[in-house]
């Protein structure tokens, strides 16, 4: 069985890029160009920026901002010999520059070993999250290394060049579907990848934080994923029931006997008059969604199935947050 690799995808930037923009930046001359920069043997001027503008498709994705004399004059010797991760380097720049699409290009073919472009697709790609557009970027070539290292990729530019290949592949239907990229697109979508790891990684790391009941996130999972929603519900609706078990029996003063599974823990909750006859029975049936939510592949079902799914986890929410309200208060 095949795997994907990221790798494969370096070889196709220009041909997808393409196929999806009708062209691609010439990197091999633009990095030419920028060499002596990198190495010191020139300080950066008007004539570098000049370069860039002189670039087939550079002006039609960007549009260079007019520098003063004093702005050039800062950017002189900024680039030799960068580094990677360069956080003060990348805050200088985007302070002249005031746009981190600008900026990345420019490090990219000054020092294609460290730096990569940022652009809207792999930041889409990739779910970036941050609370600046210098922390995007920065955070972007922590991706990027991750990636380097896993794919064994020789440059960061080159992690760049594969995933903005891959985005093409993934967001134009025509190219997915031409036999020469199809297997790629399949090794992608079948098993699991840093790519995709990394992407759930951005986009998830501070919906904990922001949502700290399983009810909050069980409601922003709602319309993209009733499944998911279903089982962070039943949670809650587990979290609930243990908490009405551990204030009987502190109320009670002894240990008591914990039914092994969820109807018996009910019954016995309304047996002790914990809960009421109708509020057994509304939970009985949200666990059953959330059994459902949990034991069905839902992976391969019709819109009809989700949207049934969706309106029985809506309930599920909606009834468990009125039950807790009506038990704290």
């Amino acid at each position: 069985m095949s795997t994907f690799d990221l790798k494969q995808l370096l070889g196709l930037y220009e041909c997808l890029g393409n196929l999806k923009y009708g062209g691609t930046l010439d990197f091999n001359q633009l990095e030419k160009s920028m060499e002596p920069v990198r190495l010191g043997r020139e300080d950066f001027s008007y004539q570098h920026l000049e370069m860039l503008r002189r670039d087939n498709l550079f002006p039609a994705w960007w549009k260079l901002p007019e520098l003063s004399a004093g702005e050039l004059e800062a950017l002189k010797r900024v680039f030799r010999n960068p580094q990677a991760r360069d956080q003060d380097l990348v805050q200088k720049l985007f302070d002249i520059f005031k746009n981190i699409e600008i900026l990345s290009c420019l490090l990219r073919v000054i020092c294609p070993q460290h730096y990569g472009i940022y652009s809207a697709p792999v930041e889409n790609l990739l779910s970036i999250k941050a609370e600046t557009p210098v922390r995007k970027y920065l955070v972007y070539l922590e991706n990027l290394s991750e990636l380097q290292e896993e794919y064994g990729l020789e440059r960061i530019a080159d992690v760049d060049m594969a995933l903005f290949a891959l985005c093409c592949l993934l967001t134009e239907d025509y190219i997915r579907q031409n036999p020469d990229y199809r297997q790629i697109y399949l090794d992608y979508l079948k098993g699991p990848n840093l790519v995709k790891k990394i992407s759930a990684r951005n986009a998830l790391r501070n919906i904990r934080q922001e949502n700290i009941y399983y009810l909050d996130l069980a409601e922003s999972f709602l319309e993209t994923d009733p499944e998911i929603a279903g089982i962070l519900a039943g949670k809650e609706l587990e979290c609930l029931v243990n908490e009405l078990w551990e204030n009987e029996r502190e109320r009670a003063g002894h240990k008591l006997y914990k039914p092994p599974n969820m109807p018996e823990k009910l019954e016995e909750l309304a047996r002790k008059k914990l809960i009421s006859d109708q509020e057994k029975e509304d939970m009985q049936e949200w666990w059953n969604t959330r059994n459902d939510c949990v034991h069905l592949n839902l992976a391969d079902a019709a819109e009809p199935q989700l949207q049934e799914l969706r309106a029985k986890v809506s309930e599920m929410i909606t009834g468990l947050s009125e039950l807790k309200a009506r038990i704290d208060s």
